[in-house]
């Protein structure tokens, strides 16, 4: 039998007994004392009825009542499902019957949705679970190791799947990513990437706590004292965001006069990193971004350089030791070093699938390898370099175009704020490059001038044709740009200059 996160949670609590576990604010606890609060908050779930296999969804806030409960889950079996707080409570609705779950769990501040048993999150942390359960209509689907979380895909493409990750999953992830950056016990996370998203769940949260490490939740950037204060008390030395957090730290630095000692190790995933932006990072702060590339459906760590000081910069670094990749082309075929490919996954970081799904398991889950859908190439070394995805692929006049290669131009540029570049068929034409651009504050753009410092940069059929200013684009909570719901205002110049 594969090792559990309990299980594991159990032992390093009998290890590091009276060091501090969590800290959030001026409130601590210690893992002998934060084994303790698990078992009783996994007794209550049992006693509201709440068993192995059952599924809750929740919209909780960030913070340690939160961790409490998703620890307790493991406990008892019960998978969660989180989700952001922000989420529709249609779509919530919608995920909670998807997930045939037997409850849901919010604060009040959510509200409630009519015919879905709720349990409420009380003002000092304390869980309140609903006297009544939806009874499970599905058989949950058992493997080696159980199900230890559900997580929805962050739906760039569309409405969220249900990918199921086992708890040696998320275990062995955590191991390999533990062994390969210079990292250890007597390092302490800040915690302040949402639980709801598993780059947070698994790697700021739970990594820390299999490990032995002290974590500091900070459950938002705002307000920014409060932040720079926990980093300071508890003298956290890692932490880990997503690039629209290091966008606003090294805007908040060119407003407030503070730095951020002692981190010393600053890990970036959950999208690409623009060069615009760790450059004026690493400038406000004097330190260094180290960058990963991952997907939930892989636990979620597939790659990521190993320190600052072996950092490839623009690259996903090596691939962990847990997981197998291949870089192959449409048939399958292996891909030499350099050439760009779909990234296929297999080891024991790999989820077994989607819950309820059998379609999309058959499309993605081949023959013992997940296909991502997302492009890349690894170089001569094994570094992994993140080209895009194979669905935003645009073919103009038979050459391959990345979007993600354009985008990064395009925030080169003084005054763009955020780019994203899709291609549009023309009937008589084929696919154009589009690109959607954000001005900064206070800037007026011309397409025209957007083009021609694209010119300078890019070879001719990789520069956008088409050029729509916009105010704003639709983004996933962690930053990602939905490009399936970007609307065109039909105010798009087309530069043929």
């Amino acid at each position: 039998m594969k090792e559990t996160i309990s299980e594991r949670v159990q032992t390093i609590s009998r290890e590091y007994g009276d060091k501090i576990a969590v800290s959030q604010g001026s409130w601590t606890i210690t893992y002998v004392d934060l084994l303790k609060e698990i078992e009783k908050e996994a007794q209550k779930m049992e006693k509201a009825g709440l068993k192995a296999g059952m599924r809750v969804v929740t919209v909780l806030p960030n913070g340690y009542p939160a961790l409490r409960f998703f620890l307790a889950s493991f406990f008892t079996g019960v998978v969660p499902l989180p989700l952001s707080p922000r989420y529709p409570r249609e779509l919530v609705a919608k995920i909670f019957l998807g997930a045939d779950a037997q409850c849901l769990l919010s604060d009040p501040s959510f509200g409630e949705i009519s015919g879905i048993p709720q349990g409420m999150m009380t003002e000092n942390g304390e869980i309140t679970y609903p006297d009544t359960l939806n009874p499970p209509k599905v058989a949950f689907p058992e493997f080696e190791s159980p199900v230890a979380c559900l997580f929805a895909t962050s739906g760039t493409t569309g409405l969220p799947k249900l990918v199921m990750l086992t708890h040696w999953n998320l275990l062995s992830d955590i191991d390999s990513c533990f062994n390969l950056v210079d990292i250890s016990p007597e390092d302490r996370m800040l915690g302040v990437l949402p639980m709801f998203h598993v780059f947070g769940f698994s790697i700021a949260y739970l990594l820390p706590l299999a490990k032995g490490m002290t974590l500091t939740i900070v459950p938002s950037l705002h307000p920014l004292n409060a932040f720079v204060e926990s980093l300071k008390r508890y003298r956290s030395t890692v932490f880990l965001g997503v690039p629209a957090l290091f966008s606003i730290l090294a805007g908040a630095r060119g407003k407030v006069e503070f730095d951020l000692r002692p981190l010393r190790l600053l890990i970036c995933g959950g999208d690409a990193l623009p060069h615009t932006v760790r450059e004026n990072f690493e400038k406000a702060f004097g330190l260094r971004i180290i960058e990963g590339y991952g997907i939930t459906e892989a636990s979620p760590v597939v790659s990521v350089n190993p320190s600052p000081e072996v950092r490839v910069p623009g690259s996903a670094g090596p691939v962990i030791e847990a997981i197998d990749l291949r870089i192959v082309d449409e048939n399958g075929n292996d891909l030499p070093p350099n050439e760009v490919g779909e990234i296929i996954l297999s080891g024991d970081p790999i989820s077994p699938g989607y819950f309820r799904n059998p379609a999309e398991n058959a499309k993605s889950f081949k023959k013992g390898w997940f296909y991502t859908g997302d492009l890349g190439r690894l170089d001569e070394r094994g570094i992994l370099f993140i080209e895009g995805r194979k669905k935003e692929l645009i073919i103009v006049s038979g050459f391959n175009v990345y979007p993600q290669e354009v985008e990064a131009t395009l925030l080169e540029m003084e005054g763009v704020a955020k780019a994203a570049v899709v291609g549009e068929k023309r009937a008589l034409r084929g696919e154009m490059v589009k690109a959607y651009v954000v001005p900064q504050e206070g800037v007026t753009l011309d397409p025209v001038e957007i083009v021609k410092f694209c010119k300078k940069k890019l070879p001719p059929y990789k520069v956008p044709r088409l050029v729509e200013i916009v105010a704003e684009l639709p983004q996933t909570v962690t930053g990602k740009v939905m490009k399936y719901l970007i609307a065109s205002s039909g105010k798009e110049v087309e530069v043929t200059e």
